[in-house]
């Protein structure tokens, strides 16, 4: 016997997000059957998350054209720490101790997943770069191959234009573990990353 198209559909579509396998979607389409003002709140936010969209400037999500970060006078707008995802931003200000500004690639140069340099944000930056006063660029990647090969992208990038190459390069320092992700680092390993980061 099949579920009711509603519930399968809906059970589909809980499959597809990372990490959840069918009998995970199945358990949360029966927990919201048996909880309905849940559910409702969940339409609720979901509606509500429409409204978020890219900050204009560095590319995290906001529910305004330009992020709170972007728009806060008291960081340090000459200092530019380049992450990922928006993921890894908010990773690095539950420290309390960076009071720069972020630049968010969208990911990484990975060709296996048809990752290139086009389909980040690194027009966006360079672009950034040659317009604002920039003293320094921390890499806050992951220790990966991917996160390895995207600082070294964008360091000969960086050294190779005229109107920025002056700037300073550094990356975070080896707190991490190799193949560490920076989302799941714990705040006082970030803050000593942060500290210990080693020009290019």
């Amino acid at each position: 016997m099949n579920y009711p198209q509603e519930i399968q559909s809906l059970i589909d579509e809980f499959s597809q997000f990372p990490g959840i396998g069918p009998k995970t979607a199945q358990r949360f389409v029966f927990y919201l059957l048996r909880n309905f003002s849940k559910a409702e709140n969940l339409v609720h936010y979901l509606k509500e998350i429409k409204k978020i969209r890219p900050c204009l400037i560095c590319h995290n999500f906001s529910s305004q054209k330009i992020c709170q970060i972007c728009q806060d006078k008291k960081r340090d707008h000459s200092l530019i720490t380049i992450v990922a995802e928006p993921q890894d931003l908010m990773a690095i200000e539950k420290t309390n101790n960076y009071r720069g500004v972020y630049h968010i690639l969208g990911g990484l140069i990975d060709s296996s997943k048809e990752k290139t340099a086009e389909r980040l944000k690194i027009p966006h930056l360079i672009q950034r770069l040659k317009k604002q006063e920039i003293k320094e660029i921390i890499f806050a990647l992951n220790s990966t191959i991917e996160g390895e090969g995207t600082v070294l992208y964008l360091t000969n990038l960086i050294k190779k234009e005229p109107l920025i190459n002056h700037i300073k390069l550094s990356k975070i320092a080896r707190g991490l573990p190799l193949g560490g992700e920076i989302e799941y680092a714990d705040e006082i390993t970030l803050v000593e990353a942060l500290k210990g980061r080693k020009t290019i």
